[in-house]
């Protein structure tokens, strides 16, 4: 069988046919791949878990799977000296908002972003026990103490900005060419105040990363906290 040719196609398909043709060729070709779907928060968690940066914290997942989510879909929890994220994604509307605060291409390396400002609070925590005591005792408190109340707040303001900057003192290292975008959807996630009011409005932080930068050279969290070390002088 003779194959069909270019050639052929002049010959038997009208001029203005075959321009459309083309044309329609044409545009397929220069049309963008579309961006892949992101991965699972479990399986961004997983490979984050073992990258080589976080190895010595004492880390563990835990997935909820038995109910729709509620409440933060991602959340470090500090016990018997070991980091325990939760993931509560199922069927989460707080999940698919905090996806949608970053584009499309750069969705994976926003969900490990965040991923990483809970990493953060176990760096910041683990081996501290009476810190994380007397944080407790403050917080139980808080209620009835308009002074410790105010404590409280600034503490987990400055545990909040600390996880952001080194989110992205991660993303610096990891990713520097996407440093912006990720900076940029922590912004967006920060100046939504329905989802980000108190000590998770940490925008000022946020602010002092796109001015100055990070200290080159050093570890990630050193890097952090090199960064709001100086904001407070």
């Amino acid at each position: 069988m003779r194959n069909f040719t270019l050639a052929d196609m002049r010959q038997t398909l009208p001029s203005s046919l075959l321009l459309r043709l083309f044309l329609l060729l044409a545009v397929l070709l220069a049309a963008p791949v579309q961006a892949q779907t992101a991965p699972s928060w479990e399986q961004v968690a997983t490979e984050m878990v073992q990258r080589p940066e976080f190895a010595a914290l004492p880390l563990q997942i835990q997935v909820q799977r038995e109910r729709p989510g509620r409440g933060s879909p991602a959340e470090m929890q500090l016990q018997s000296g070991q980091c325990i994220l939760h993931l509560r994604t199922r069927d989460n509307p707080l999940a698919d908002i905090l996806l949608t605060q970053a584009a499309p291409e750069d969705r994976t390396l926003w969900l490990q972003a965040v991923i990483a400002h809970e990493f953060a609070h176990c760096w910041r925590w683990q081996g501290d026990d009476p810190a994380m005591q007397q944080l407790v005792a403050l917080m139980g408190t808080a209620g009835t103490d308009a002074r410790a109340a105010r404590q409280v707040q600034r503490q987990l303001g400055r545990e909040e900005s600390f996880a952001d900057v080194a989110a992205l003192a991660w993303v610096a290292q990891a990713a520097p060419q996407r440093l912006g975008a990720i900076l940029t959807a922590f912004q967006r996630l920060r100046g939504n105040t329905r989802l980000s009011t108190g000590p998770h409005d940490t925008r000022a932080a946020l602010d002092r990363v796109q001015r100055e930068g990070f200290t080159a050279h050093l570890p990630l969290f050193l890097a952090a906290e090199a960064l709001l070390d100086g904001a407070a002088e």
